[in-house]
């Protein structure tokens, strides 16, 4: 009998696809991990974000926003005693040492961690989506839907972002929600300009006008063709922005309109050690050092996407 010869399967599409994403996905890790210095920052982030998601297993909420004015001030690595819930008593040691009630710093600053990243990525993740849908509108639409776009994203740049969020906050009064939204607003105007100079360069290119010829929709294309080729500059910009929000958070909570005490927030923990600076040095010193290492390394990963993802860097 003949051997029936087995012609190979032809390649599907989706796993062609897959193997494609993955190659591309290799070489931007390649290229990303080349700069020591954003994984360096990268790793800083994920401790940061651990000791976010984590935070309770390290200190309970309750403890860190207890008084004990019995340790007020107690320098670190001091072992003292501590008052319980159920009125016993036991020792604790104060690794990075105690603020003007007595509380620990370092869980003030591992629980204000979680504060921060939340506010971070939720503001950069509104401002994103709100700031990306109206430049590629501007861009692809043109005329007067992106003269309006454009000239109401003007008059909030003219306005510095420290000053406009104090304004929305005290307008709207220091809560949290309210924190998240005058961030969110004051970060729309980056992502608003940077996808329209993106679309723009994209709009007119053949596989767009491919697209239209084939009777795509003008939602289709900017949502299926044109916004996905324009995800290397926003992903740099969301990065590089929430180390904005996290500063502009901080700052706010500095000034009193912001996270009100006693919840733990590396803002309101400075405003509240600026008056003891002169003899107790610590209580000032471990927060602003975690506002900057954050800070720091979100500014590094940005640097570092943005060489991994730049075409003209890859030849």
């Amino acid at each position: 009998m003949e051997k029936k010869l087995r012609t190979p399967h032809a390649t599907r599409p989706s796993a062609r696809k897959s193997a494609k994403q993955k190659t591309a996905f290799q070489e931007f890790w390649r290229r990303f991990k080349k700069n020591r210095l954003a994984v360096a920052g990268f790793v800083i982030v994920v401790i940061y974000i651990l000791m976010a998601i984590f935070a309770d297993l390290f200190f309970s909420y309750d403890f860190i926003t207890e008084n004990q004015i019995s340790n007020a001030f107690a320098p670190p690595l001091t072992t003292a005693e501590i008052d319980l819930n159920n009125g016993a008593t036991a020792q604790h040691l104060y690794i990075l040492g105690a603020d003007n009630f007595g509380r620990d710093i370092l869980g003030r600053i591992i629980h204000g961690a979680r504060v921060s990243m939340v506010i971070g990525f939720t503001t950069i993740a509104f401002a994103g989506i709100v700031g990306s849908a109206l430049g590629a509108i501007a861009g692809y639409y043109g005329g007067k839907i992106e003269s309006v776009i454009m000239r109401g994203t003007d008059i909030l740049l003219a306005i510095p972002n420290i000053l406009f969020a104090l304004a929305i906050v005290a307008a709207l009064g220091p809560s949290f929600q309210n924190l998240l939204l005058a961030i969110g607003i004051t970060s729309i105007p980056a992502f608003v300009r940077l996808m329209r100079a993106s679309v723009l360069t994209l709009k007119n290119q053949e596989f767009i006008e491919a697209a239209r010829a084939l009777g795509a929709r003008d939602f289709r294309i900017i949502v299926r063709h044109i916004m996905p080729n324009c995800m290397a500059p926003i992903i740099v910009q969301a990065t590089l922005g929430i180390a904005q929000s996290i500063l502009s958070a901080t700052s706010l909570s500095f000034l009193g309109l912001g996270i009100q005490p006693p919840s733990p927030e590396w803002g309101n923990m400075l405003s509240d050690a600026r008056s003891y600076i002169s003899y107790a040095p610590h209580t000032l010193l471990f927060p602003g050092l975690a506002i900057m290492t954050v800070i720091l390394a979100y500014n590094l990963i940005g640097d570092g996407l943005r060489d991994a993802l730049d075409p003209k860097l890859k030849r």
